[in-house]
This record gives structure tokens, C-alpha cells and sequence, in this order.
């Protein structure tokens, strides 16, 4: 997996060699399958929010230049950990967390082709930091809100509503959603320290460059 990752790396900068019809053919194909699960005459904003949407940033640069894309930062031993402890459908992705060394390999992976995508395209990007939206939701928020182009809404501080309202919901945190914004996940990796040191060495550097103390 991290040989094809790193293949991919090597050649970020050269967008997919595709033909412009070829490219309104995937955009079509795209919204296609978009309409079997939303009306059409739905006035929101459509949020994708794969996570594994972070390695394709070529592909979807040059399907939606003008793509509006959120980064969901937070402190890589606590991300990787939190993988880890999921309890993940097994898929090729999701076999990665079977062993907290390749966690944290698949994570350096993930990240390396992010940052170097978002630093070879024109993307119009913006994070958001884990640790400050618990701290301060509405401070953390409005930036974002203004980002994307839309007019700040109080109700946006009310998340457990807004879930509530929504029905069903089958991600994987769909018990979390409607509980209140806690603080005790941050940091939560240090009582993990021992379980995760093989895998320190690999997530500690990337702690720094993200602007993390430790």
C-alpha cells in the first residue's frame, strides 16, 4: 500500500492526463449517482465528507477547480489511535488499523500525499483544528463558515439539534453525534503512550509540522 502511495506522491503535480469530455463524463457520472441519494431541487450545500477524499486531490481538482475543501485536523497520535479503536468494516483502507504500526504508516502516507497535493495545486483549502473547535466552537466555526461563502446561523453552535433532526444516521461515530463537544479526547493518546511508541517515531514529526507542542 505505502509503494502505491508513494508512486502516487512522486507524480502530484501532473494533474490525471484526461481529455475534457472525459472529464465531463466522470463530473456527470459523479452527480449521477449524487441524484440517487438527493432531490435535486435540494437548496443546501453538498459536504463530502469521505475521508479518504484527502488522497485524490489531483483528480478532484481537475473535476471541481473551484471545489471548496475542508481539512479536519487533529493531533496525529490521537487521529491514529482513534482509527485504531474503531471497530471499521474490513476493507483494503480499513485493514491498515489492524496493527497500530501500520496506522500510523498509513497516516504518513495519507498526509504525505495531502500536504503535497494541497501545496502543488491552486486548491482553495481550509483547516479546521480538532483541539479549538472543542474549546471554542463558535471561534472556531466562523472562519470556516466565512470560507465557505455562507452567512453565520446560531443554530450552527447547536449540533446535537441539528442530529437529531437529521434521522438515521449510520457513520461510524453515529452515537457521538448527538452528545455535547468534549474535551476529554484531546490528548487522550498519552495514556495510550506505551501501546502507540512503536509508532512515535512515525507521528511525533508530523505533530510538529502540524504546530502541536508534543
Amino acid at each position: 500500500m505505502l509503494g502505491a502511495a508513494e508512486t502516487v506522491i512522486g507524480n502530484v503535480a501532473q494533474l490525471p492526463l484526461r481529455s475534457s469530455a472525459q472529464l465531463e463524463q466522470a463530473r456527470n457520472a459523479y452527480f449521477a449517482e449524487l441524484d440517487r441519494h438527493l432531490d435535486r431541487s435540494f437548496p443546501g450545500l453538498i459536504v463530502d465528507k469521505l475521508p479518504l477524499n484527502m488522497l485524490g486531490l489531483p483528480a478532484i481538482y481537475s473535476l471541481f477547480p473551484d471545489a471548496r475543501v475542508i481539512f479536519a485536523q487533529r493531533h496525529p497520535c490521537d487521529a491514529v489511535l482513534s482509527g485504531f479503536m474503531q471497530s471499521f468494516t474490513l476493507n483494503d483502507a480499513m485493514a491498515c488499523f489492524l496493527k497500530i504500526e501500520d496506522s500510523a504508516d498509513f497516516y504518513d502516507a495519507a498526509m504525505t500525499l495531502f500536504t503535497r497535493s494541497r501545496d502543488a495545486l491552486p486548491l482553495a483549502a481550509h483547516t479546521l483544528v480538532y483541539e479549538e473547535l472543542v474549546a471554542d466552537p463558535g471561534r472556531a466555526l466562523r472562519p470556516l463558515i466565512e470560507f465557505l461563502g455562507l452567512d453565520w446561523r446560531p443554530e450552527l453552535l447547536d449540533h446535537r439539534a441539528t442530529a437529531k433532526a437529521r434521522g438515521a444516521i449510520i457513520t461510524p461515530s453515529y452515537d457521538q453525534v448527538i452528545q455535547p463537544l468534549n474535551k476529554a479526547p484531546s490528548g487522550r493518546w498519552r495514556r495510550y503512550e506505551a501501546q502507540l511508541e512503536p509508532a512515535l517515531p512515525v507521528l511525533l514529526p508530523w505533530a510538529k509540522r502540524l504546530g502541536y507542542a508534543d
